[in-house]
């Protein structure tokens, strides 16, 4: 019977050996999305995330939702919490110090729990070390006077000397005229060429939906594709408020640009980067934004010119030549 036993409880452990390296590694495709979690009863805090993403909480109604790194230094002063608190990681500080006091007196230490550790120490010691250094660029990053916090990704060279900060709105007739007839020669003759950069800033007028396809744009851009997603809507505008970029239109969108539909349609129906919207609006409304498209050009040493409606290039032409 001791034979039996004792060879039943080897093969235990070979097996769980065998299993423990499977455990240390969950496939992305098999997390369930946010609201699939806390729908199974998941607390919000206790969500996880794929791979790269961080996990925001908003605090007036609890939802969550996941986000890149970068977008959630930008929603951290719109009511959205990222979980990673100060306490949290200096109680990882502590324990990293004592895991590796017990590495360096236990010898025998089991080799699948030092990875555990050493996987542990490696992800706590990089989000500590990337945060502030993230929100102190993004809380004051103006260019020209102009808050640029919460735009657009930048389009060109950032150390490009003239810059070119584009308020529009999807729904503007007008912004899609100047989209599709001028921004390509002013790409082709400034923007690649490293002479000028562009920032696109909401100034969403229009309805409810220029403020949801807006959302929508930075939805995209937590997987790359802010861009394409921002020439998709110019692209397919058709009249203000008559449907064609209501949520299901902007999820389709979504889903034609092959971006993950999931991850995509979480983050607009959490409303996450409203505050985003509001702000950028609100940003131009102060600086006398009462149209769209509007631009400001600002040279390397913070001359502006400033032009209203959808000019030809030949405009854009002269102000970037009076300020080069």
């Amino acid at each position: 019977m001791n034979s039996v036993t004792n060879t039943a409880f080897v093969a235990i452990i070979a097996l769980g050996l065998f299993l423990s390296p499977s455990m240390l590694s969950v496939n992305a495709q098999d997390i369930m999305s946010p609201r699939q979690q806390m729908a199974s009863g998941v607390a919000a805090d206790d969500v996880v995330c794929k791979s790269g993403l961080v996990l925001m909480i908003r605090s007036t109604n609890g939802a969550a939702t996941c986000v890149k790194s970068s977008t959630s230094m930008k929603l951290s002063d719109a009511g959205w919490g990222s979980i990673v608190l100060d306490d949290e990681e200096d109680e990882t500080i502590e324990d990293e110090t004592i895991e590796n006091e017990t590495i360096e007196d236990e010898t025998t230490e089991n080799a699948t729990n030092e990875k555990i550790i050493e996987l542990s120490e490696g992800l706590s010691m990089g989000e500590e070390q990337g945060l502030p250094e993230e929100t102190m660029e993004e809380e004051s990053f103006t260019i020209g006077g102009v808050d640029l916090s919460m735009a657009a990704p930048v389009e060109g060279d950032e150390d490009a000397p003239i810059t070119i900060i584009e308020f529009g709105d999807y729904q503007c007739p007008k912004c899609k005229g100047w989209f599709q007839n001028e921004k390509s020669k002013i790409t082709s003759n400034y923007i690649t060429k490293g002479i000028a950069k562009l920032y696109f800033l909401d100034s969403a007028w229009l309805g409810d939906d220029s403020i949801a396809a807006a959302q929508a744009t930075y939805c995209a851009d937590d997987q790359g594709k802010f861009i394409e997603y921002h020439s998709t809507l110019y692209n397919n505008q058709a009249g203000i408020q008559d449907g064609w970029a209501n949520m299901d239109a902007l999820k389709q969108f979504a889903t034609d640009l092959e971006l993950d539909a999931e991850m995509f349609n979480e983050c607009l129906d959490s409303g996450i980067y409203a505050d985003r919207v509001s702000h950028n609006t609100e940003v131009g409304a102060s600086l006398g934004v009462v149209g769209t498209p509007y631009f400001f050009i600002i040279g390397p040493e913070g001359d502006i010119k400033k032009i209203a409606g959808p000019q030809p290039s030949i405009v854009f032409d002269a102000a970037i030549n009076s300020l080069s």
